[in-house]
């Protein structure tokens, strides 16, 4: 053997393809190298030739045949697909190497002839060259070939698409950004074009379509024309097998243009009336006449009115199926998905079809060394007589809806799952006529909506069937209404009134039907006391900490008329007894770590109050009823150093945060200046003061007593705390408790005073509102 040949691997290529191209470039057969390892499979017989077929090599067989091709296995590993595959699928074991046949076409997608002009240039070694292709990426654009799938029972590899390359090039790169879009929906996009190219290729075979249509005729011939003259053509092909060949081909612009146009939110809506479901069978028919303005096919709407159903009829069911699914529920999987292809309307592919075109004119096709699946003819002519069995079993089953709809009223049944008794299923064939509603006609719609119009609603059935008996039990005791009657309401009822914002439009007219409408609904929430979702709790939590920063909230505070001061005690109140973070409180803590404090949420509100009097409040934000003022953050800050060996570890976590917020803006003032009463004030007040007593020792001036209390209530420290000036403590303390009984206290808050004492009369304010809270 010549050591200094050298075989370089195509992108995308078959294990098996580069194997064949290696032994060739030594002048050997394929199974002259295949000969040095033990097969796990022993079916090198049978499915040896075959040209989608695939070979996994373990790493020993790996090494064999990196030092035959001269190319480190890393670079075999990036070219082959296949290759990481084999050491897991074969495994260790005796031997200079170990190797196992595989069908690649079931996990790499679909195998396709290599262009020869493309792989000349990658090392010695003749002979065609397969490798995997999806079939948005047939075109080699460098040299105009559109590449052919593998096995189909004909001899060529690729046809000339000169004249149409630019356009496929494009329309490969408009697909790169359909695959991304639709990836980014969570689709797969080889269901999304295999469903779309089912689509283009029904019109392909449908002779209304090509009546009108003027774009595919010309690129039809001119690809035959330039096949023809690559090669000799095939014995016995005519213009039905040139057509059959090249049809991907011609048709890909119209396929990617169908994707982009069914992955449109807005055309779906479209496809499925509103959401309302298809009725009549239309909804395929508006769906095309979109289709028709992105094509530039505005006819195609009247021809696709003529045919019968397809799979643009499947998917807007499909589409109406997937609107009924509930939010936040798993996509339907199989053939209740929204991109399944049935089986009726996939397209005929080149093998399939050229068996087909053979045994109907009596010849025989090469179809290579191996055999492929025999085609399932396709039903031909009108079919009148299976349109008869169809109409009289949809008429026995209408009988049974009758008897059904006038014992119960209604259609809404469920779909029984087991095997079908000696009777008639009715649930299991409603729930098929719902299924293939798209293929219903406009008068077999019409007779199940006379007898329930909603027997086919946009939601699921199990909800049309609870709002009956809702119903029934609304006739039994009355509407529903938002206040006095809940406590005997099913507990579907009140959970509709939790999601009514989520709800369709239709299913909140049937929830008015039964007293529920969007009135009663605000009335429910507006009742005192009335327990939200925990989810609407969070979000406005949520809400408040983005804008905030904190969820420190007194009890009193209400955002939106939802209680959320009230709402977080009772969510801490309910931590703390269970004595472990609920799932609930590990989503607050993610809000704010501290809302939830081991020590009172008192201490925290002054503390993030004493913060924002450092750095400032942020943007859009207003001081809070009651809050601390500079002066009351700076007596609170000295009293909290002074007894800093008391704290919580994370309270003096925290005072040390406002240290070094200290060590980089102004200091707050740590000695309060005097509350004094201006003259001006002191007239309008004195009227309010009450007489003061003449027995007994000397009293206090009101006016001294005052301006203590005013002190103590801006500052927030103790009534031991008061300075000499403003007298004995104990007596403005008395003095404060006999006013707050009579009423004093509240007279002053309530008066007009001049801007100079307004600070005073707000921070009092501020503590008669915390008192009367703590007394509720």
């Amino acid at each position: 053997m010549q050591a200094v040949l050298r075989v370089r691997p195509v992108a995308g290529e078959t294990t098996w393809s580069f194997l064949h191209r290696v032994a060739a470039a030594y002048g050997l057969a394929a199974h002259d190298l295949t000969g040095w390892w033990r097969w796990v499979n022993p079916v090198h017989q049978r499915r040896g030739p075959r040209p989608d077929g695939e070979v996994l090599l373990d790493v020993a067989a790996q090494v064999h045949l990196s030092s035959w091709c001269r190319v480190p296995a890393g670079h075999l590993a990036w070219a082959l697909p296949s290759w990481t595959a084999g050491p897991a699928a074969v495994g260790g074991g005796d031997g200079p190497g170990r190797a196992r046949w595989r069908v690649g076409t079931l996990e790499w997608g679909p195998v396709v002839y290599g262009c020869r002009l493309c792989a000349a240039r990658h090392g010695e070694g003749g002979g065609r060259v397969w490798v995997y292709r999806a079939r948005w990426r047939r075109l080699c654009a460098q040299h105009g070939r559109w590449l052919l799938d593998v096995g189909e029972g004909h001899p060529l590899g690729s046809v000339d698409v000169t004249v149409l390359a630019g356009v496929l090039g494009r329309t490969e790169r408009r697909w790169g950004r359909v695959a991304r879009a639709t990836e980014a929906a969570g689709w797969a996009p080889a269901e999304v074009f295999a469903l779309a190219r089912a689509v283009v290729c029904g019109w392909w075979e449908r002779e209304e379509f090509w009546a009108r249509e003027a774009g595919w005729g010309p690129r039809l011939e001119h690809v035959v024309a330039a096949a023809v003259r690559q090669g000799p053509e095939p014995a016995g092909w005519g213009m039905q097998q040139w057509r059959l060949l090249v049809r991907d081909a011609v048709v890909f612009p119209e396929v990617v243009v169908v994707a982009r146009t069914l992955l449109d939110p807005r055309v779906q809506q479209l496809a499925a009336g509103d959401g309302a479901g298809v009725r009549g069978g239309d909804g395929h028919v508006r769906l095309a006449a979109a289709l028709g303005e992105r094509l530039e096919r505005q006819w195609l709407g009247e021809v696709e009115a003529e045919g019968l159903a397809g799979p643009l009829a499947s998917w807007v069911q499909a589409v109406a199926r997937e609107r009924r699914r509930p939010a936040g529920s798993a996509p339907l999987p199989g053939r209740y998905g929204l991109w399944w292809v049935r089986s009726a309307h996939r397209p005929v592919e080149v093998g399939q079809g050229l068996q087909l075109l053979a045994a109907s004119s009596g010849t025989c096709t090469e179809r290579g060394k191996w055999r492929a699946d025999l085609a399932v003819p396709r039903r031909a002519g009108h079919g009148q007589g299976l349109e008869q069995r169809h109409a009289q079993l949809f008429a026995e089953g209408l009988q049974q809806a009758c008897r059904h709809a006038e014992r119960f009223g209604h259609l809404a049944l469920a779909h029984t799952d087991g095997p079908a008794g000696s009777g008639f299923d009715l649930g299991r064939w409603l729930a098929n006529r719902r299924a293939a509603a798209a293929s219903l006609t406009a008068e077999q719609a019409a007779q199940l909506a006379q007898l329930d119009p909603w027997w086919n609603p946009p939601w699921l059935i199990s909800w049309q069937r609870t709002w009956y008996r809702a119903r029934a039990h609304v006739r039994e005791r009355g509407p529903v209404e938002g206040g006095d009657n809940l406590d005997g309401l099913p507990r579907w009822l009140r959970h509709q009134i939790g999601a009514y914002r989520e709800l369709h439009e239709n299913q909140r007219q049937l929830l008015a039907e039964l007293g529920l409408t969007s009135g009663e609904v605000e009335r429910y929430h507006a009742w005192p006391g009335r327990r939200r979702p925990a989810a609407d709790g969070l979000a406005v939590a949520r809400a408040y900490a983005a804008r905030h920063g904190h969820l420190v909230v007194s009890r009193p505070t209400a955002i939106d008329g939802f209680a959320l001061g009230a709402w977080l005690t009772s969510q801490r109140a309910r931590q703390r007894s269970l004595g472990r973070p609920t799932r609930l409180g590990r989503q607050l803590t993610a809000l704010d770590c501290w809302w939830n404090p081991p020590w009172p949420i008192a201490w925290q509100r002054v503390w993030r109050a004493a913060s924002y009097h450092l750095t400032g409040l942020p943007h859009g934000c207003h001081w809070w009823p009651g809050a601390p003022d500079t002066e009351h953050a700076a007596v609170w800050l000295a009293r909290q150093s002074s007894r800093r060996a008391l704290l919580h570890a994370g309270q003096q976590q925290l005072l040390d945060e406002l240290a070094r917020h200290t060590a980089d803006c102004a200091p707050l003032p740590v000695e309060a200046a005097a509350a004094e009463i201006t003259d001006e004030a002191w007239r309008v007040l004195t009227a309010l003061m009450p007489r003061q007593a003449t027995a007994g020792g000397r009293w206090r001036e009101h006016r001294q007593v005052l301006e203590g209390i005013a002190y103590t209530v801006r500052t927030g420290r103790g009534w031991r705390d008061l300075p000499d000036r403003y007298g004995p403590w104990q007596t403005c303390y008395r003095r404060y408790t006999r006013w707050l009984a009579d009423g004093t206290l509240h007279r002053i808050t309530s008066t007009p005073l001049p801007a100079t004492d307004q600070a005073w009369q707000t921070a009092l304010a501020g503590r008669l509102s915390q008192c009367l809270s703590r007394r509720a």
